[in-house]
């Protein structure tokens, strides 16, 4: 009979267990969800009415200039390209006909002297 005792002392404390973790579940769920649920309780207050627009501030005075950073080290050179491949040589032209003989022009003649005053 002893093992009866034992066996319904070990379900009572598997009962309380059980309750006891389900309690801890639902905690640990609230406190989880807490942060949702005040954002939308913030939303809906945040959506009743907009506030008046605000005069806008003074402009501040600039921020003093930051002091240059160091100069970076030189990159290294690059190799030198490649020679291009010759082109290949281009076709001979066709060759041009004669050109037709030209009439002799006439003699000219010798201007008029230019007077100069």
């Amino acid at each position: 009979m002893k093992k009866d005792n034992e066996t319904e002392s070990n379900e009572e404390i598997d009962t309380e267990r059980r309750s006891s973790l389900a309690r801890l579940g639902l905690l640990a769920t609230a406190v989880y969800a807490a942060p949702a649920l005040m954002m939308l309780s913030e939303s809906a207050h945040a959506s009743s009415e907009p506030s008046a627009p605000s005069e806008p501030s003074e402009p501040s005075e600039p921020s003093e200039p930051s002091e240059p950073s160091e100069p970076s080290e030189p990159s290294e050179p690059s190799e030198p390209s490649e020679p291009s491949e010759p082109s290949e040589p281009s076709e001979p032209s066709e060759p041009s006909a004669p050109s037709e003989p030209s009439e002799p022009s006439a003699p000219s003649e010798p201007s008029a002297p230019s007077e100069s005053t």
